[in-house]
């Protein structure tokens, strides 16, 4: 099955609307999701499927994910409410992911989580936009991924882990500062270069301390690519205290 992932941060500071000249201190990240963009542009997608950590959530541990007709979002949040973004939802397919035991919850207002990676990537096909389950372990986000490559087998499917990475990088961060921070996304970032799962793993205890939020969605992507995927670390940085990283990865071969 041809499949493809892309791990995205979600900072709105990146879109020009909102960044403004502050866009310069984050160019790598931008450069980055640029190249990632074409990568999904020559894949040209069947369905796109993404999860945010500022989705639709749940305490449980079903999988939420969101159904509607259409995605519809904005960036009024963040002082741009003209900058709009719609996209159709796979219905089909938001529901067929209950057989990976997820929770299909009808809402259709699209998170910064999905939006920031999607002004970017700009995938052509319909999307299935999913949240965190916060009972669900990492080894449950990882199952779930093995079942949806599963489900999609024999379609062309681009997933898309959305998230950042530490908060806590520097002592004006908005979590604020843990000596601790930087190390842990420079050993996440390893874990995914070397697409290694016992890697990551080992990093599930220092979750906390680095105040992260795409972990879940990075293990999601994990289990969905299998562990003979090959990934390329695009940029990583983190000017505003605030770890972004950004990755494609492919089949072995590809």
């Amino acid at each position: 099955m041809p499949v493809l992932g892309i791990i995205s941060c979600h900072p709105p500071i990146i879109i020009p609307e909102i960044g403004g000249n502050e866009m310069k201190k984050v160019q790598k990240t931008i450069d980055a999701l640029k190249l990632a963009a074409s990568e999904v542009e020559k894949f040209n997608p069947e369905v796109t499927l993404i999860m945010s950590p500022h989705a639709v959530a749940l305490n449980g541990e079903k999988v939420p994910v969101q159904v509607t007709d259409k995605y519809t979002g904005d960036f009024a949040d963040f002082g741009a409410p003209h900058v709009t973004m719609r996209y159709d939802c796979s219905t089909e397919d938001a529901y067929a992911l209950k057989g990976c035991g997820a929770s299909a919850i009808r809402y259709g207002l699209m998170d910064h989580g999905s939006m920031v990676p999607l002004y970017y990537l700009r995938p052509s096909s319909p999307l299935v936009i999913m949240g965190y389950a916060f009972s669900l372990s990492t080894k449950g986000y990882i199952t779930f991924g093995s079942c949806m490559r599963q489900l999609f087998e024999g379609r062309r499917v681009l997933f898309i882990a959305s998230g950042d990475l530490s908060h806590r990088l520097l002592p004006d961060a908005p979590a604020g500062y843990h000596p601790d921070a930087k190390r842990f996304d420079l050993k996440l970032v390893e874990a995914v270069k070397d697409w290694s799962l016992d890697k990551y793993l080992l990093l599930e205890d220092f979750r906390d301390l680095a105040g992260e939020c795409g972990y879940w969605s990075i293990a999601t992507l994990f289990g969905f690519m299998g562990p003979k995927a090959k990934s390329d670390v695009l940029s990583y940085e983190g000017p505003f205290g605030v770890g972004y990283a950004v990755a494609v990865v492919k089949e072995s071969g590809e």
